[in-house]
């Protein structure tokens, strides 16, 4: 048994907000941000009336995703140079 309510349910959807979140804002520093906002959220809400929570999740996590773009779009400076979107490393396990 986990030492958190929910830890099971938030662990088993984790892969899918982080690849939705990095998706959105291209960056794994700010994705892993907002799975962790996702978290906290998730930890302090009455989870008694979600009726799915993965969905609650996703939608919470497209949410901090939407207000850390807005947050950027406000501050950032403009680049003039092409977009390249950090890399991703993966391991591998048949090696």
């Amino acid at each position: 048994m986990s030492d958190a309510p929910g830890i099971d349910v938030f662990e088993t959807v984790r892969p899918k907000l982080m690849g939705l979140a990095y998706r959105m804002l291209s960056s794994m520093a700010d994705a892993e941000d907002a799975v962790q906002d996702t978290y906290l959220k998730w930890q302090s809400t009455d989870r008694a009336g979600i009726l799915n929570p993965e969905a609650f999740l996703t939608t919470v996590c497209t949410n901090c995703c939407l207000d850390t773009l807005k947050a950027a779009h406000r501050k950032r400076v403009d680049y003039v140079g092409p977009w390249i979107p950090e890399p991703l490393q993966f391991e591998s396990g048949s090696d």
